[in-house]
């Protein structure tokens, strides 16, 4: 927390910011555009959560300077995949430590397996670089010939 004494008080501070170091490393893009992605996708209910990627990254792909590498592209979907796993594992751990408190830790579980399943087992990578690319071409962006994975 970062807190600024009250003048008027010697005792009393006020909270003007906080520090998450969690979030504060400096890492490529493509791993904060990957966490984006799989949380977009478990809060999904209008559009499919397997082209939600597909959105998100023609949103993003419209601000940047310039289009994602190869390397980034192929990068893309094992991330999102890897943020999954992580978090479905670090909720069941926390679970096993505090049982009560489930409604926090098994958030992501109520549709994570399943998504991660899809996305790791059940859809192979050529169908998921057609239906990001098609949704990308959809909004005329670059990297639609790029394989995503």
């Amino acid at each position: 927390m970062i807190v600024r004494r009250d003048p008027e008080s010697s005792a009393a501070v006020t909270v003007v910011g906080a520090i998450d170091f969690g979030d504060s490393e400096h890492g490529p893009y493509i791993y904060e555009l990957s966490i984006a992605i799989m949380y977009s996708m478990l809060q999904s209910r209008v559009v499919d959560p397997l082209d939600v990627g597909g959105h998100l990254l023609a949103g993003y792909l419209s601000q940047r300077q310039r289009a994602l590498t190869d390397v980034e592209l192929t990068a893309l979907w094992p991330c999102v995949a890897a943020r999954f796993a992580q978090s479905l594992t670090m909720g069941a751990y926390n679970y096993s430590l505090d049982p009560r408190n489930n409604g926090q830790f098994l958030a992501t579980a109520k549709r994570g397996w399943t998504l991660l399943r899809q996305i790791w087992q059940e859809t192979s990578g050529e169908e998921l670089n057609t239906r990001t690319n098609a949704i990308l071409a959809s909004y005329r962006l670059t990297n639609i010939n790029t394989k995503i994975i």
